[in-house]
């Protein structure tokens, strides 16, 4: 092992001003060890011999401990008092830059006498000037000045200390932004020719071709994926004539500044603001990588009407428009009631019939929650009970699995894309938004991470309520459909037809047009909606219908079940909640 002589000769245990109230001690760490802290001056990582605090969590490098450390600093350039540092680690805003920091910082014996007027001198672009502390918003850089900055009163210019020390490039050549080099020019008001916004008056111009941009545009990535879109989006300098709105923020795009378009999809653009901002794009540049082709169809076209599924090889699936007979079929994919929409039938098979939009769901494609590749399964291995990790509704249809095996969607949930159209809101779209802190469903009160939301209003609405369906059948009103109503302004009492209790008119429920009778959704659906049920066979864990003349007792809650099916998994629950509640913990698939 080499050392330098200093290093070599440093002393065993040392006392260091930033941290007073200890002895430091050196500590040698073995070659076959490594070491995970970093030194608290420098943030750098510690090497294998260091000097560390028997009883504080700190520790310092060789290179560090034998700094100078100025106790007192007198800067009549920088305050009028002394000031004096504190050995501590303490969060605080710098005076001067405004930068948040937690080390060791210097504070003046009176801090409320600050001076208001600071004259500096500085050297600038090779220009010298006596800068004076002003009331001024912006920097050259674009930032918000701090407490402390430069200014000349004569020009109205404005530095931060970080600008004065390190100033922004005279010209710049970045052939991605434009041809020729580009000149700084600032104090200029002007709309910049790649995002089309005027909100920094120091521009880059290039004088022949009459272009301005701003700084921060100069490096913007050419080929990027966003969350709100399924394909890559481009970066053009101008867009064809026509009226254009973004589709994230949906205000109008002028088609003579640059936005990112879609080369598959000609209709779609974006503000180059927009579309890089934090939540919508993942940071990675994907020029020059080649586009990996995720999504992968689940059927092939025999002819006009029939097709190949993969999920029943060796027969054919016909399209038809409505069913034959009044009896209530089911399909294989969501495991819901084929009502009125058109339905692939097997040509062989009595029982194998899917939704067309079920039909034709991609077998392999991106999923919109996780941004990660799922593929559409017929069952999952060990069994029938699936929870979908999106909106944690139970079901035992068809699912999407990630690569991984560690995200579970249902196919309502897998088939998800951004903008989301839903009828309760007809006036925005939704996108998914994925909050640090809980948000209220407008629909049913429950709080969820992850919901669909309006970026225009406060609109919200979880997952299990997005996909609620809009036309069900009730054994309390075997003639007619029910129809989903998005809430009704009225002072006039409601009640539910099956629990018999108040139903607020100013919330969601199930009514039917003809009756003028109404529901709770809960009571409608309960919380099995999404697994096919199996009549009043209990000789295997399923979901039968709650429709005899004696109700069950549930297992979790004790109480008689009055939701329309229940769940027979060894014990029977008429809830989710109960079921969770009795076995503890439910894994991803039972």
């Amino acid at each position: 092992m080499y050392s330098f002589n200093q290093c070599a000769h440093s002393n065993i245990e040392i006392h260091n001003l930033y941290h007073p109230q200890h002895s430091l001690f050196i500590k040698v760490v073995a070659e076959n060890e490594n070491v995970d802290e970093e030194c608290k001056l420098c943030r750098g990582n510690l090497p294998k011999i260091y000097y560390y605090c028997s009883t504080c969590d700190f520790a310092i490098d060789l290179i560090c401990a034998k700094k100078e450390v100025k106790i007192i600093i007198q800067s009549p350039e920088t305050h009028e008092h002394c000031l004096s540092l504190i050995p501590k680690m303490v969060m605080f805003n710098c005076y001067l830059c405004g930068r948040l920091d937690d080390r060791f910082p210097y504070i003046a014996p009176n801090p409320h006498q600050r001076s208001t007027t600071l004259v500096i001198l500085v050297t600038f672009s090779s220009v010298s000037r006596v800068f004076q502390i002003t009331q001024m918003e912006k920097c050259l850089c674009g930032n918000k000045l701090h407490n402390v900055f430069y200014s000349c009163s004569i020009c109205n210019f404005s530095v931060d200390v970080d600008c004065a020390k390190n100033p922004p490039p005279f010209t710049l050549v970045q052939p991605k932004a434009h041809k020729h080099s580009l000149t700084l020019m600032p104090q200029r008001t002007f709309f910049c020719n790649v995002c089309g916004l005027d909100d920094d008056p120091n521009p880059y111009i290039c004088i022949p071709c009459n272009f301005m941009i701003h700084r921060k545009c100069v490096d913007i990535p050419r080929v990027i994926k966003i969350s709100r879109h399924d394909h890559r989006i481009h970066y053009n300098h101008c867009l064809e004539v026509g009226n254009w709105n973004c589709g994230v923020c949906h205000k109008e795009i002028k088609w003579t500044h640059g936005a990112y378009s879609c080369l598959k999809c000609p209709n779609f653009a974006y503000h180059v603001r927009c579309a890089t901002r934090s939540g919508i794009w993942d940071r990675i540049e994907l020029e020059g990588i080649p586009e990996k082709i995720v999504e992968v169809r689940s059927y092939e076209v025999i002819k006009e009407g029939v097709i190949k599924h993969f999920s029943h090889k060796g027969h054919t699936l016909k399209l038809k428009e409505e069913s034959d007979n009044d009896d209530c079929i089911w399909c294989k994919v969501c495991t819901y009631p084929i009502l009125f929409s058109p339905f692939y039938s097997c040509m062989e098979c009595d029982d194998f019939i899917l939704h067309k939009n079920c039909a034709y769901l991609p077998k392999k494609k991106v999923d919109s929650f996780y941004k990660m590749p799922i593929t559409l399964t017929t069952r999952l291995a060990g069994g029938f009970l699936n929870i979908c990790n999106a909106c944690q509704n139970v079901h035992n249809g068809f699912t999407y699995k990630s690569d991984y095996s560690n995200v579970y969607l249902d196919v309502r949930c897998g088939s998800i894309s951004e903008p989301f159209i839903h009828e309760s809101h007809p006036l925005h779209s939704l996108y998914i938004n994925y909050s640090t802190g809980d948000k209220f469903c407008n629909t049913c009160g429950d709080k969820s991470n992850m919901v669909m939301s309006c970026e225009q209003c406060e609109f919200v609405l979880d997952l299990k309520c997005s996909i609620l369906p809009k036309m069900v059948k009730h054994e309390n009103d075997k003639d007619h459909f029910l129809s989903l109503c998005y809430g009704e302004k009225t002072s006039e009492p409601y009640w539910c037809e099956v629990c018999e209790e108040e139903l607020n008119p100013k919330k969601w429920f199930y009514t039917c047009d003809h009756c003028a009778i109404t529901f709770h959704i809960k009571c409608t659906l309960g919380d099995f909606t999404w697994m096919k049920t199996r009549g009043e066979d209990e000789s295997s864990p399923v979901v039968f219908l709650n429709n005899r003349m004696t109700r069950p007792i549930c297992s979790g809650c004790h109480s008689r079940c009055q939701f329309p099916s229940i769940l027979k998994y060894f014990e029977r629950f008429c809830s989710l909640k109960c079921f969770k509640k009795e076995v503890r913990m439910v894994p991803a698939f039972i």
